[in-house]
C-alpha cells in the first residue's frame, strides 16, 4: 500500500487541528482577555505558541508529502529534482505559507515590540490563506474562497476555546469562568450562524446536485461529517442553555459539568476535522472537479 495515501490524510488532519487550535486561541484571547486570570493568560499564550511550533513541523511533513505522492515512492522525497517541483506546486506554496504564518505567530506571542499587532495579524493571514491557496476551494473559484475563509473564522472560533475554558473549569481561581462562559454563549450564536450559512454555501458550491450527497464517496463522508457537525451543535446547546446557567447557582459541580462536555466536544471536533482531512485529500468532487 502507498504510504501516502495513509499519511497525507493525517497530517491534514493534524495541520487542521494545529492551525484552528492556534487561530482560535488568538481570537479567543480577543474576545475575552479583560476577564481572564493573569494565569489563564499565559496558558492562551503558551497554547498558541505550542500549537505554532507543531504546526510549522507539521506544514513541513506536509511539503514532504506533495513530493512523495508526486514521486509515487517513499524515497522520492531525497530526490532533488522532485523535491523542487513540489516547492513551487501549490500544495508546496500552501505547506510554505502556513510555515511562515506560524513563525510569525510565534514571533508576535513570545515578544514585545511595537509590530507585534502586524506581525500577528500576517501570520494569521498567511495561515488563513494556506486553506484556500489549494484544494477544492482553489478549484471552483474565488467566491468558494471567500467563503471558505469565514467558515474557518468561524470553526477556529469555536474549537479555539475548548483548552482554555476546560483549563478554567479546574482552575481554583474561576471566578471569571461564569462570564466568559456566558458571554462564549453569546459570541457563539454570530459565529455558529457564520458557520452554518458559509458551510451551507461552500458545500453547495461543491457539489451543487443535492442527489450526488448519496450516489457519491465525497458525499457520503460530507453526510457523515454533517451529522457530527449536528451532534456538536447539539452539545454547545445543552452548555449555553443547561450548563452555564447552572454554573451562578452550583460554581464548582457547573464547572466540572461543563468540562466534561467540553471533552465531548473535543472528541467529536476531532471526528470532524478527520473527515475534513480525508475529504480534501483522498476523494474528488462530485461534479469532477
Amino acid at each position: 500500500m502507498d504510504l501516502w495515501i495513509i499519511l497525507t490524510p493525517v497530517l491534514k488532519t493534524l495541520f487542521y487541528v494545529t492551525s484552528l487550535l492556534a487561530l482560535g486561541t488568538v481570537i479567543f484571547e480577543r474576545h475575552f482577555q479583560h476577564f481572564q486570570t493573569v494565569d489563564n493568560t499565559s496558558f492562551c499564550r503558551d497554547l498558541t505558541i505550542r500549537a505554532c511550533k507543531y504546526g510549522m513541523v507539521i506544514s513541513a511533513g506536509l511539503l514532504v508529502s506533495v513530493a512523495g505522492n508526486l514521486g509515487g515512492e517513499v524515497w522520492s522525497i531525497l530526490d532533488p529534482t522532485i523535491f523542487s517541483i513540489a516547492v513551487y506546486s501549490k500544495g508546496g506554496n500552501a505547506a510554505g505559507l502556513a510555515f511562515f504564518g506560524f513563525a510569525l505567530i510565534i514571533v508576535a506571542r513570545r515578544y514585545e515590540f511595537s509590530a507585534v499587532p502586524l506581525l500577528l495579524s500576517v501570520g494569521v493571514l498567511l495561515v488563513l490563506t494556506s486553506f484556500i491557496w489549494t484544494g477544492h476551494a482553489q478549484k471552483v473559484g474565488p467566491i468558494a474562497q471567500a467563503v471558505l475563509s469565514l467558515h474557518l473564522v468561524a470553526i477556529a472560533f469555536w474549537l479555539g476555546s475548548f483548552l482554555p475554558l476546560r483549563r478554567m473549569c479546574s482552575s481554583p481561581e474561576s471566578e471569571n469562568l461564569y462570564k466568559i462562559a456566558e458571554r462564549f454563549g453569546t459570541h457563539a450564536i454570530f459565529y455558529i450562524c457564520l458557520l452554518l450559512i458559509s458551510g451551507l454555501i461552500f458545500a453547495y458550491i461543491l457539489i451543487g446536485d443535492l442527489s450526488l450527497l448519496l450516489s457519491t464517496v465525497y458525499g457520503n463522508v460530507f453526510l457523515m461529517k454533517i451529522t457530527l457537525v449536528s451532534a456538536l451543535l447539539g452539545v454547545g446547546a445543552v452548555n449555553k442553555f443547561r450548563l452555564v446557567p447552572s454554573m451562578k447557582l452550583e460554581p464548582s459541580i457547573g464547572a466540572q459539568r461543563l468540562r466534561k462536555s467540553i471533552q465531548i466536544e473535543m472528541v467529536i471536533a476531532l471526528l470532524i476535522l478527520s473527515f475534513s482531512g480525508f475529504l480534501t485529500t483522498s476523494t474528488t468532487l462530485p461534479m469532477g472537479g
